[in-house]
């Protein structure tokens, strides 16, 4: 009797090599929405966008991120042996909680990172109050 190796990742493997050098349809930024203290975080991967080719907008309680890369010029057209990197445009949509203040948002890009700060409503964010303690 001759045992066979059972190896669960053959099929995705198989599955792969069909699509080989095929571009992907569609480029979507990883997104990270976190809390802070006072505010609202948003960090989204974009490496290789330069500040000026995002945009980002409020609107009806949600935060919209678009934006685009292109790494090839009209002139030069590279003849690819295999396409893995995205480029094209993105849109990530992200709604957002109550009690934010979508009049004063903020974004920083550096590093292929945008950060996006959204301060909480004053009236949200926790107080610390003394009670004094009668005897």
């Amino acid at each position: 009797m001759q045992l066979v190796r059972f190896d669960p990742f053959s099929t995705m493997r198989e599955f792969d090599r069909l699509f080989e050098g095929r571009p992907a349809s569609r480029w979507m930024p990883r997104v990270d929405v976190f809390d802070q203290e006072d505010s609202l975080m948003v960090r989204t991967e974009v490496p290789g966008v330069a500040a000026e080719d995002i945009e980002v907008t409020v609107e009806a309680g949600t935060l919209t991120i678009k934006g685009g890369r292109n790494f090839a010029t009209e002139e030069s057209k590279p003849n690819y042996h295999r396409k893995e990197i995205f480029e094209g445009s993105f849109e990530r949509t992200i709604l957002l909680p109550e009690g934010v203040d979508a009049t004063a948002v903020t974004a920083t890009s550096r590093d292929g990172l945008l950060e996006i700060n959204i301060p909480k409503l004053p009236e949200v964010l926790p107080r610390r109050v003394s009670v004094e303690i009668q005897r």
